[in-house]
């Protein structure tokens, strides 16, 4: 896949130029239906598929105080735009310039530098100054500038719309499963292993501490069994989000137990994949009740991955 991260004009040996366009934060089961298609209708045509996509949410320029939280950093997008095999993907700041396009400027500037003959959206999409620009819209340009379109219907799952503020919500709560099903994969949290103040190796259950990113959707403080991927290496364990109230914590942190794991992985780059929720979090008299309860939650945890491990 070749990256551009600013819209450039594309040669114009490349052509039949099938293009999904939409924000795509979380690059949910809908999305990816979405961009699946459009690489579908570049392989029918014998053409190159494209996604033009922000690096930035919209929001942070439109109406920065209700700028949502991301649920993809983003690295991890790029990388899951990539899985599903497009072929060019525009990854460009939304900017204070593109915010003032009216609905036919940007049409314009898509068919000056892309010129795609297939587009592809979601129900929801809009484009334009003011989001004026509807699908409806978009196929009447697409008959004056010679463009088919295709609207993709909404996705449900689980007797809901998937959308990423449905599963942004999902996430803020804890309900870590149900957002797995919408995403069509784990949530996950990724980043470099800091150095902690060594609780959790004095009380028996070591753990690899990630500083939490920021404008992240994370979820609800509490205990999760996870998955941690080290390298090309991935592990069973146990993760706690909070403060650790316990030892009057002020920081929110996300600390992550591996199981039957010893080695030192300060500095080193892991993420952490959220599978069940386990707890709330909770403060505990002593570190002594604060230990019993870590054996219990690890217990828990390895019954999950025994049940998955015997249902697939």
């Amino acid at each position: 896949m070749k990256l551009f991260t600013q819209i450039e004009k594309i040669d114009k040996s490349v052509s039949n130029i099938a293009i999904a366009l939409g924000t795509f934060d979380g690059v949910h089961v809908g999305h990816q239906r979405i961009i699946g298609k459009t690489v579908a209708y570049a392989k029918k045509q014998q053409g190159t598929s494209a996604v033009l996509t922000f690096s930035n949410h919209p929001m942070s320029i439109i109406d920065p105080r209700h700028n949502p939280l991301q649920i993809t950093s983003m690295q991890q997008k790029i990388d899951l735009i990539a899985e599903i095999g497009v072929d060019l993907l525009f990854f460009v700041p939304f900017t204070a310039e593109l915010l003032k396009f009216q609905p036919r400027q940007f049409i314009q500037f898509l068919m000056q530098h892309i010129r795609p003959s297939q587009v592809v959206v979601g129900p929801n999409f809009s484009f334009g100054y003011q989001g004026k620009g509807s699908p409806d819209m978009l196929r009447v340009f697409g008959q004056e500038f010679g463009f088919a379109v295709d609207v993709h219907e909404a996705v449900f799952l689980e007797d809901r719309m998937v959308s990423s503020t449905a599963i942004r919500q999902l996430i803020l709560e804890g309900n870590v499963e149900l957002a797995r099903k919408l995403l069509g994969r784990p949530l996950r949290l990724s980043g470099p292993v800091v150095s902690g103040q060594q609780r959790g190796r004095l009380l028996g259950f070591p753990t690899a501490n990630l500083s939490l990113p920021e404008r992240t959707a994370i979820p609800r403080d509490g205990v999760y069994a996870v998955r941690a991927n080290i390298g090309a290496d991935s592990y069973q364990g146990v993760a706690n989000i909070g403060t650790n109230p316990t030892f009057s914590g002020q920081c929110r942190r996300l600390e992550t137990h591996i199981f039957d794991f010893a080695r030192d992985i300060y500095g080193e780059m892991i993420s952490v994949d959220f599978l069940t929720r386990i707890r709330g979090e909770v403060t505990f008299a002593n570190a002594d009740q604060l230990q019993a309860q870590i054996s219990s939650d690890i217990v828990q945890a390895r019954r999950y991955f025994d049940h998955v491990d015997q249902t697939g």
